[in-house]
């Protein structure tokens, strides 16, 4: 079976999400490739993966490169969400970054570059339409994976945008949005992460790879372990909030007047010797955390709330404070507290007093973390990614006969 995956060009939508797909079928002998941006090429041929580079794929922070296109998605130069963007529907708002011209380029270069690679099926992770548009054209079956829960992937609103894609790819309009399920809609957690309105028969839950062949950083291995070890990272792709708004001082303040030891992540472009705000003794900084190897570890992560790191605690069992920055964090971070796996701090109100106690609650209160094992136990409950890849030959030997039926 050879099969396309596609991915938008965010580091966090492929590696630790599609990447757990492609290495399950590369171990069961199926041909696996790739389709996203240049950005992204040095992880896959770091994962020995084949890519079909997507020239037209842009990363946020590429858009000064085609300042035409970014206008018409909704970006700045600088890639950052214009303020009409913020005015439109959410539905919309996401039809215009990524069912429109994102989508049709995405599409157009994926049948220049993937159609001889001829697969037999795409999977694509949801922000990226580009898959679901090459698979309609060449009758091939499209499996979702749902690496964003809480984002309007399938909302109504998007309808214009979709079908002035679908229009420039010689497709038929749609009336609705239900076609994007394709032939199935693939989730990493299980279904009580999904309010009651989004949950779907098309949804099918598995227990992604979340371990990792790395090695722990050895200064972090043998920091203190008598006390709470604490998490905190706000991301790697913060493009969207200005740094000076990120409220690390605080939370560094706040993690070195309680009795544990923490780890703060500054972010990769910030050198830990240029940090001039405070360092306590029992905080160690540093510029990037291997979060997915050190959360099993951890007593508390503090979180921007994006859906990889609220999906690797809840793997790792592990209750958060989360402190959204934007997109659909805060819809995440609500989800989180409705679960009650942790607590959620507006941006603005995440001062240093703030921080403390809430950081000092989830700690001290045995019933969040109780809450996040519980949650875990769901998600080791789920098939592994042994069964996602005999599903996936399944589903494309019942297209295949289909197919042949038809014609």
């Amino acid at each position: 079976m050879r099969v396309l995956l596609t991915s938008g060009p965010v580091y966090s939508h492929l590696v630790p999400m599609m990447l757990p797909i492609a290495s399950a079928l590369q171990s069961s002998g199926h041909e696996v490739a790739v389709a996203t941006s240049a950005t992204l090429a040095d992880e896959l041929h770091r994962c020995r993966l084949r890519h079909l580079l997507l020239p037209r794929m842009l990363a946020p922070s590429q858009m000064a490169s085609d300042p035409d296109y970014a206008r018409q998605v909704g970006l700045s130069e600088e890639g950052v969400p214009l303020p009409e963007l913020g005015t439109m529907e959410r539905g919309a708002a996401f039809g215009r970054l990524f069912a429109g011209l994102t989508a049709t380029r995405a599409a157009e270069d994926m049948l220049a570059v993937a159609s001889a690679f001829r697969p037999d099926l795409v999977v694509r992770e949801c922000t990226e339409l580009g898959g679901y548009l090459f698979a309609e054209r060449l009758d091939l079956p499209c499996i979702t994976l749902d690496i964003a829960p809480l984002v309007p992937t399938r909302h109504q609103g998007m309808l214009p945008w979709l079908n002035e894609s679908r229009a420039t790819l010689k497709l038929p309009p749609v009336d609705d949005t239900s076609g994007l399920n394709g032939c199935g809609w693939v989730s990493w957690l299980p279904e009580p992460w999904y309010p009651d309105n989004l949950r779907s028969r098309a949804l099918r839950c598995y227990r992604g790879d979340c371990g990792s062949a790395q090695q722990l950083d050895p200064v972090i291995a043998a920091l203190p372990a008598d006390r709470p070890f604490v998490l905190a990272t706000l991301g790697s792709n913060t493009w969207a909030t200005p740094r000076e708004s990120l409220p690390f001082r605080q939370i560094v303040e706040a993690l070195g007047a309680l009795p544990c030891t923490a780890v703060v992540a500054l972010g990769q472009d910030a050198d830990p010797a240029a940090w001039t705000g405070p360092r306590p003794d029992n905080v160690h900084l540093v510029s990037f955390a291997q979060q997915r190897l050190l959360l099993p570890a951890c007593d508390l992560f503090v979180t921007h709330a994006g859906f990889g790191g609220i999906r690797e605690a809840l793997s790792a069992g592990v209750p958060m404070v989360a402190i959204p920055l934007g997109a659909e964090q805060p819809a995440n971070a609500r989800r989180m507290s409705e679960l009650g796996l942790g607590i959620g701090l507006r941006l603005e109100n995440a001062d240093t007093a703030t921080v403390t106690a809430v950081c000092r609650h989830l700690l001290d209160d045995p019933v969040y973390r109780r809450a996040a094992r519980g949650f875990q136990r769901r998600i080791l409950g789920l098939p592994g990614t042994d069964w996602l890849v005999a599903d996936l030959g399944k589903l494309t030997d019942r297209h295949r006969l289909h197919r042949a039926k038809r014609h």
